[in-house]
């Protein structure tokens, strides 16, 4: 299994790159009070000689246009296109790190597609805001000074890519957007450190090859208490090789939603059934027996996702199901024994 390298790279005067791709943190308030992104050129530019003119002058920085977009437009396309250009960037060994400025309302998912492609020590930040960039307490550009910061400080290699905002810094694998309007938008779903030996988060584990997720469909279905499996069916008629399914407690599914489990595990063995639950902490586990229980849903092929909720299981199955031909046979079984390896904390 690949791990993050320690290969030198010249940090004797940080130079930090910053790829834009549009949101809230360049967006524009219309005299109705609408938000909107999109055509952000000058805002860009003006929040680039903002933060220069509060940098340190050993630190550069300069610019990259990736996308100019509100990122819930986003999806596998964008996650392809961003994490292409923060490779391109990190071709360059003058480049001390990168930051990546987002939307947040996807901002877990294109971090999760970075984190698992990010073997380089550099330090990829991505970052963002809650309020617009013409709002009078706009948070972005002490956001955006943060994630440079960070970005062009050599304590910050060999942790990967990391999310930055609201003064909190938390690594991409376990983190989700936890409030719509406050500061300190997301939160990371981890398990609590060991006392002794390596922090679990430095054995990162990494892709062995590059994911292209625009070439996979994986669909996540909610599944509440009562739910069927008319949905799960739907996605799989439209050529879903993979489902995420949320879930309740610990990773567990309504009785008619886990007969459909069984039904696929038989009828499409080459589908791979993720569990997910709809509780923001702790981890789905291989738990509970009976209908719908974890356990009794893992003996049939289901995979749970251990602290990654649906939206980064979703881009982590993606990309396993990307890196395998869909004529293979074996390949859902790859999947699944590969899927231990690369979430969190496996």
């Amino acid at each position: 299994m690949d791990r993050v390298n320690t290969a030198e790279t010249s940090t004797d005067t940080p130079h930090v790159v910053i790829c834009t791709t549009g949101g809230t943190i360049v967006a524009s308030t219309s005299a109705d009070g609408v938000v909107t992104a999109g055509d952000s050129d000058p805002a860009t530019e003006t929040m680039l000689a903002e933060l220069r003119s509060v940098l340190p002058g050993s630190v550069r920085v300069s610019a990259r246009s990736v996308l100019d977009a509100d990122s819930a437009t986003f999806g596998p396309p964008q996650w392809d296109e961003i994490t292409d250009a923060v490779a391109e960037v990190l071709a360059d060994p003058g480049v001390s790190g990168v930051v990546v400025a987002h939307g947040t309302d996807t901002l877990e998912e294109t971090a999760m597609a970075l984190d698992l492609h990010h073997r380089d020590p550099r330090p990829v930040a991505v970052t963002g805001a809650q309020l617009p960039a013409d709002h009078p307490e706009a948070d972005g550009p002490a956001n955006l000074l943060d994630a440079v910061l960070l970005a062009a400080d050599p304590v910050s290699r060999d942790l990967g890519v990391l999310v930055v905002l609201g003064r909190a810094i938390l690594q991409a694998r376990g983190v989700r957007k936890w409030h719509t309007t406050e500061p300190v938008a997301f939160a990371r779903n981890a398990p609590d450190l060991p006392v002794e030996g390596l922090p679990p988060e430095l054995e990162r584990p990494v892709l062995p090859a590059r994911a292209r997720f625009d070439s996979v469909r994986v669909d996540v279905v909610a599944c509440p208490p009562g739910a069927d499996a008319a949905a799960l069916h739907a996605c799989i008629d439209a050529g879903a090789r993979g489902l995420v399914l949320e879930g309740s407690g610990s990773g567990n599914l309504p009785p008619r939603v886990a007969e459909a489990v069984v039904d696929i595990s038989e009828r499409h063995p080459g589908v791979v059934v993720v569990v997910s639950s709809r509780v923001p902490r702790g981890e789905a586990t291989a738990t509970y027996g009976g209908p719908g229980g974890g356990a009794e849903l893992a003996r049939h092929g289901a995979l749970p996702c251990g602290y990654l909720r649906s939206g980064q299981a979703r881009v982590l199955l993606t990309a396993l199901l990307s890196l395998t031909d869909p004529d293979d046979e074996g390949a859902a079984a790859r999947v699944r024994r590969d899927w231990s390896r690369h979430h969190l904390y496996a």
